[in-house]
């Protein structure tokens, strides 16, 4: 479902609350290109102009449901902010693996605490 930049980052927020217990949020971005103005083109006339705008294309999903937006270069800086609160916000359930110690590192340990006596 395609969505204006500040319905697409509210959407965003609800898309990582509904998931934030069990789930995971994909979002990717690539470089937006007009299908209709440039691929319909033959090869040698496919030249990017320099009246083109670059354009972001930023997809999410949990699976379930789809949501994207297209994100032009001088919305760039407002949507990196909104984005990185959107973030900031929701990515504070991230588990912190414990690292169990392996036969080495104990041995390790020992072989030190030995060698100081």
């Amino acid at each position: 479902m395609y969505l204006d930049n500040e319905a697409f980052l509210s959407a965003l927020n609800k898309l990582y609350q509904t998931t934030s217990k069990k789930g995971s949020v994909w979002v990717t971005m690539k470089k937006y290109v007009d299908s209709d103005s440039n691929f319909s083109l033959k090869k040698p006339d496919r030249v990017k102009s320099d009246e083109e705008e670059n354009k972001c294309l930023v997809r999410a999903t949990n699976g379930k449901k789809k949501i994207s937006t297209i994100v032009l270069a001088k919305d760039k800086a407002m949507f990196e902010k909104s984005y990185k609160n959107v973030l900031l916000i929701n990515l504070d359930n991230l588990k912190v693996e414990k690292k169990k110690p392996t036969n080495a590192s104990t041995a390790a340990k020992s072989a030190a605490k030995k060698s100081k006596v």
